[in-house]
């Protein structure tokens, strides 16, 4: 062993070293016996710590805690203190240090620091190299390092031991260290000198780990504080003016203090600016890490180097968490996001953990990212999304919730079966209640993402369990999230079942008023906070809560005072979004004009922020408001638009839509062949993205088109297909209209057979869901075929059937029609005594509802009814009354058999009808 002494002699100051039995080896020293000469006073290299952060704050406890670790007595163990990029792991190794130096008797020895550079490449310092460093701050004269890292450690400990021994105790930091190679050879071997390692990753080391998180909210808006009154003085007031918005600026900072530092320097540089442009310029996630940089300190470049160590698993692994849109996320989650096994995705996530990249959940086996590192692997994953397949992995994702929550479901629904997916009910419980925050997200993520169905399927399962669990806040978010995702579908099932599930909510919450009374008490919150964002986003809830209700009018009062609130937060992209909330409002309660100015304000904001999707959305409102107008060359332009904005964004399924808005528009132009070509594009972009609802609404639409230019063979394969892709959408509803409108063709070619048939097939898929309206109709349709077919018992059968249905689904008037055909039905079957009775209901009807020209027909017929039963005064008083209503509504062709009628009865001739 070594042996070292202090000497006796008159110092210099240097430290030397007395040589016995040794070997000289070039400028490598070995030897059985060692003197090390100290000097008797401290080395300025050992008090030459770079200097703490004037404004720090916060960490109280852990800085008494981790200064105290290093307190004399007892065996010095080294100190870890690991964290995440910008965590501020420096600046609290060094206040622990200026701390502990304060402290006398602690280290009178002095402290080493040294920076590792360990996650930059080009300035990576070697442990080598540190020794060497390390060495000259403690005197080693340059000719006396020795070459190699073996003998630099040994002369290194060798020398620090030295201090030890002579009660002159060190502290060694070793700063930003990314392995255990560039940090073991430092280490002292004496067990009295106190170490500190900084480092990103949980290194493997024999140490006390410590790891940091961000700072508290209070500590960050101190942070900021104390960094404007340090560079501009005391009268520099803003963060004390306006706390609430340096709240808000240190949560969207995470809290992290680099990013805390970097905007308290912006906010130095110019004592003028107000904290909102802040906050502003740091409101939109995408944006944000770009307005965190000065000079060349920047929040990305230091999530970089961390990123460029990971392997390409990890690094994959990395980009395509922030698909998943909860705070945290299971392993197995994860698994399915990647498409690997539960347990690599559970390898990789550790991995990634003890670099800080992610950090553990509350619970084992669940993660969680840090605001910003979300936003910049969120970042990069966009990046590298065709290399990723970010699309199929966000399919995945939405499959395991889906799967899951179905699988869960099937314990809480009577007569299910419980899947095997889960062992008992209580594993099912359990994932629910763990899952709950990502599967009300994701339904919200789903129709983000245009997949419309798995968003209403995962609403529908979840249903079951937020209801029973009491879950109403949820429930109303999911369903009403759901209804607008089977809206956008044009699934009239799925947005009735959505529908259905939202009034469970709404009875929860007791009433529509109690959940629009609590809505505008949170609205009130936030606005004595002054917190307009949320104080507008939450109006803008009332708004679309009154609209679901039809409360039209006090909807449009509440959306326009939430689009105010954006404009005066400066927050252009919502107030544009509000504003096209309030046009679909104002269009639907008949207002167009007014409409179409929020639809054109909002067109003028959306594009000033670059969203092009929701600027395609407003073009394609603005065309259906034209439309209502009576405006086609108009709506023909905003749709030509909003088929322009979803092409050049690659908008498959918007694009197809639109295509389809457009052939209908041309169709009212008479530009037939034009709208046939729009109709057959969006059929094929429906077939390509399998989106059966809209091939559908296009088939049926290009068969209408069809029947108009007299080409009924074709229009009838258009409604039979839209048929199947009804069925295959599960819109049994839109399934029985479409074959309605082929029975209607069918009829104008005179093959009644097929008619009745399609008829028939229509009446069954209105049945299955009790849409006894749609049944109605079809049955009155099939009905009037049978009387031009012949068979007039029938028709009357069928008929009676009808008015019966139709009266039940909505009273006479949405049975007259039906009544009237009942009328001419039991004419010619020759029962016109019935007739008589029937027509005259039918009249009546139509007279309370205000329609002449209808009430005529039915009179008409009444009056020949009553002329083949000889009541011939009867008959011409109703004649004589009709004829001037014809001739009015400009129906000169019944006028005139109304004439003829007339004229044979006071002509004195009896005449059928």
């Amino acid at each position: 062993m070594s042996s070292l002494e202090h000497s006796t002699e008159e110092p210099s100051s240097a430290v030397t070293n007395v040589i016995s039995d040794g070997l000289f080896l070039n400028a490598v020293i070995q030897g059985r016996d060692i003197t090390v000469q100290l000097p008797r006073e401290i080395i300025p290299a050992l008090e030459g710590l770079p200097p703490g952060s004037a404004s720090f704050s916060g960490r109280k406890e852990e800085l008494h805690e981790l200064t105290h670790s290093l307190a004399p007595g007892g065996k010095a163990i080294p100190l870890l203190i690991s964290g995440l990029p910008g965590v501020g792991k420096t600046e609290i190794a060094l206040q622990i240090a200026g701390n502990a130096k304060r402290n006398p008797g602690w280290f009178t020895g002095g402290a080493l620091f040294t920076d590792m550079q360990g996650y930059d490449e080009a300035r990576y310092v070697t442990a080598e190299q540190s020794l060497a460093d390390l060495l000259r701050a403690l005197a080693i004269p340059p000719e006396h390092i020795p070459n190699g890292l073996e003998e630099r450690s040994r002369l290194f400990r060798a020398t620090l031991a030295a201090y030890a021994n002579q009660g002159r105790r060190i502290l060694l930091i070793i700063d930003n260290a990314s392995s255990i190679d560039q940090v073991q050879p430092l280490l002292p071997s004496d067990a009295v000198n106190a170490v500190m390692i900084t480092s990103r990753d949980n290194l493997d080391l024999n140490a006390r780990r410590h790891s940091l998180k961000v700072l508290p909210s209070t500590a960050s808006v101190d942070l900021l504080q104390s960094m404007l009154k340090n560079t501009n003085g005391v009268h520099d007031t803003r963060v004390e003016e306006d706390t609430d918005t340096a709240k808000e600026i240190a949560r969207l900072c995470g809290n992290l203090p680099l990013a805390l530092q970097i905007c308290g320097a912006l906010l130095a540089d110019f004592p003028g600016r107000p904290l909102t442009s802040m906050k502003q310029s740091l409101s939109r996630a995408h944006s944000r890490l770009g307005h965190l940089e000065r000079d060349t300190r920047t929040v990305t470049a230091a999530f970089d180097v961390s990123y460029q160590r990971l392997t390409e698993d990890q690094a994959r692994l990395f980009r395509l968490i922030p698909i998943n849109p909860g705070v945290d996320v299971s392993s197995g989650a994860v698994a399915r996001l990647a498409a690997i096994e539960e347990s690599a995705a559970d390898r990789l996530l550790q991995d990634l953990a003890r670099m800080h990249l992610v950090e553990p959940g509350d619970t084992w086996g669940r993660w969680r990212l840090h605001d910003l590192i979300r936003i910049y692997a969120d970042g990069l994953g966009r990046e590298c999304s065709v290399d990723d397949q970010r699309d199929r992995a966000l399919d995945r994702l939405l499959d395991h919730y889906v799967h899951g929550a179905h699988a869960a479901s099937s314990y809480l629904t009577p007569n299910l079966t419980p899947s095997h997916y889960f062992r008992r009910q209580i594993d099912a419980i359990r994932w629910l209640q763990a899952e709950r925050a990502n599967l009300v997200l994701t339904v919200g993520l789903a129709v983000k993402a245009s997949r419309y169905e798995a968003s209403c399927a995962l609403a529908s399962k979840l249903a079951a369990f937020l209801q029973q669990y009491r879950y109403a806040d949820d429930l109303l978010a999911v369903t009403y999230t759901a209804i607008t995702a089977a809206n956008r579908a044009g699934n009239k099932l799925l947005e009735d079942e959505a529908v259905n599930n939202f009034q469970k909510a709404l009875a929860q919450l007791k009433s529509l008023e109690d959940v629009i009374k609590g809505l505008i008490t949170a609205a009130s919150i936030f606005s004595e906070s002054g917190d307009l964002r949320n104080e507008a986003a939450t109006l803008n809830q009332v708004g679309n809560a009154l609209g679901f209700a039809g409360r039209l009018e006090e909807a449009a009062t509440f959306l326009t005072a939430s689009a105010e609130l954006y404009r005066e937060s400066k927050d252009r992209a919502l107030e544009g979004l509000a504003l096209a909330s309030l046009g679909e409002i104002l269009s639907s309660a008949g207002k167009t004009d007014e409409a179409v100015d929020a639809y054109s304000d909002s067109l003028e904001l959306l594009q000033q922020t670059g969203d092009f999707h929701g600027m395609g959305l407003v073009l394609g409102n603005l065309g259906l408001a034209r439309q209502q107008m009576n405006q086609p060359a108009e709506a023909l332009h905003a749709f030509r638009s909003a088929l322009v904005t979803f092409q050049e964004i690659g908008s498959r399924s918007e694009e197809g839509k639109t295509l389809n808005n457009l052939g209908m528009t041309l169709r009212e132009l008479g530009k037939y062949r034009e709208a046939i070509t729009c109709y057959s594009r969006s059929i094929a972009i429906a077939r390509e993205t399998n989106d059966h609802s809209l091939e559908g609404s296009s088939l049926v639409d290009l068969g209408v088109c069809l029947r108009s230019i007299s080409r009924p063979e074709e229009a009838i394969d258009a409604f039979c297909g839209a048929a199947r892709a009804f069925e295959n959408a599960g819109d049994t509803q839109s399934q029985g209209r479409a074959l309605h409108s082929e029975g209607v063709t069918f009829t104008q070619l005179e093959r009644y057979r097929e008619a009745v048939d399609a008829y028939s097939e229509a009446e069954r898929a209105f049945r299955v869901i009790g849409d006894g309206a749609g049944e109605g109709m079809s049955l009155s349709n099939r009905g009037a075929t049978l009387r031009s077919w012949g068979r007039f018992s029938e028709s009357v059968e069928v008929l009676t059937t009808a008015v019966h249905f139709l009266s039940q689904a909505g009273g006479t008037e949405l049975a007259a029609p039906a009544i009237l055909q009942l009328g001419g039905s039991l004419a010619t079957a020759g029962r016109s005594e019935e007739a008589a009775q029937v027509l005259a209901r039918a009249a009546e009807v139509f007279a309370r509802a205000g329609d002449r020209l209808e009430e005529a027909k039915a009179l008409l017929a009444r009056g020949m009814a009553l002329r083949s039963l000889g009541r011939f005064d009867e008959a011409a008083i109703e004649l004589s009354r009709i004829i001037p209503v014809f001739r009015e509504e400009g129906d000169n062709g019944r006028a005139n058999v109304a004439r003829m009628h007339l004229a044979d009865i006071l002509k004195g001739s009896p005449g059928t009808g």
